[in-house]
């Protein structure tokens, strides 16, 4: 993955992500605004956002592109899983989660 963009209000969460040298957002409302002003491989979005919330970021994100997306949510209820891949995540990992399961996720 050469682009990688992390929309995640937790800066420690977004920290341990960085290992891939991605461009992060702390909100959702930064994350839209970043995904229309430049073209990245892959994003790694939150759900819990402010000001706009990870599947709101999802749904206007899919009216314009489709760059992969992975979820990584402390919401682990399989009712909420599906319907974000329904949605149009291609993945979804539930926090807490392993580093090495992500870095997985992100090279397959």
């Amino acid at each position: 993955m050469e682009s990688i963009l992390i929309i995640e209000d937790n800066q420690d969460v977004s920290r341990m992500l960085s290992g891939y040298q991605p461009e992060a957002a702390f909100s959702g409302t930064d994350g839209l605004i970043k995904l229309r002003e430049k073209s990245y491989d892959l994003v790694l979005l939150d759900l819990m956002l402010p000001y706009k919330s990870g599947d709101q970021v999802l749904r206007e994100l899919r009216g314009f592109s489709d760059i992969p997306v992975i979820v990584i949510s402390a919401k682990d209820m399989v009712g909420t899983k599906i319907d974000l891949l329904k949605l149009g995540a291609d993945d979804y990992i539930t926090k807490p989660f392993d580093l090495g399961e992500v870095e997985a996720r992100v090279l397959s």
